[in-house]
Formats: structure tokens, sequence, C-alpha cells
């Protein structure tokens, strides 16, 4: 299934203590950014679900015209001095496939997260 990742490095989106505490990887966060991301969409008028933990970060999930969409939301809490973000999109199960670039919810997640001051390199 088509698949895009957007990378992005960031100051904001920090887990709170009790979000680390859910972590299943005590090194890999995404919490805030999963959390506010999804909350971004349902203001959209997307049915996103509650984020959830998982080894490689947070997880939710998205609703929409276009399918069932799994996104990915991982910041690693290393020493470095720039926190690096992923953000990966995942139309039905993950695959090799790119997402097309029209698609709706890729546009709406890329310009929510260039409002935030995010300069995203696709992969």
């Amino acid at each position: 299934m088509p698949s895009t990742v957007l990378w992005f490095a960031t100051e904001e989106f920090v887990d709170s203590d009790e979000q680390r505490e859910q972590r299943v990887n005590e090194d890999i966060g995404g919490a805030a950014l999963a959390v506010w991301l999804s909350s971004e969409l349902q203001a959209k008028g997307l049915n996103a679900s509650a984020p959830w933990p998982e080894d490689h970060g947070w997880d939710f999930s998205v609703q929409s015209t276009q399918g069932a969409y799994a996104i990915v939301c991982t910041i690693e809490d290393g020493a470095d001095e720039e926190r690096q973000a992923c953000v990966q999109i995942h139309l039905g199960k993950p695959g090799r496939a790119a997402l097309e670039s029209a698609d709706p919810v890729l546009h709406l997640i890329s310009a929510l997260l260039e409002s935030r001051g995010a300069n995203l390199a696709v992969e």
C-alpha cells in the first residue's frame, strides 16, 4: 500500500512525563506530536483516533473517503542538538509505493506541520 514519510527538525512536541511513562521504547517519543496532529485532523473534520504507544513511536488511525490510514509519529529522545521528527503516512497497510502527492490526507498533514514551521523532507 502507498506510504510517505515526512522528516523535520523540531524543538516542539516534547512528551510530558505521563506520556514518557506510557512509552514502549523509552528512547522513542512522539506522543505530543501524535496527540496534536490527531486533534488538528479531527478539527478539520477527519475521523482520527486517539494515539497509542508502539515500540517505534506513537500511532493513530484516520478514516477518510480515500480509505483507512495508519499514521506513525516518532521523535528520538537523544542527546542530539537537533531533534528529528518523523511522520509516516500509510494508506491501508504499510508498503513501498509512495502516496500520490495530491493525496488529501498527506496534503493536510503537510500543511499542518508547515504551519508550525516544519521544513519537511519527503521520503
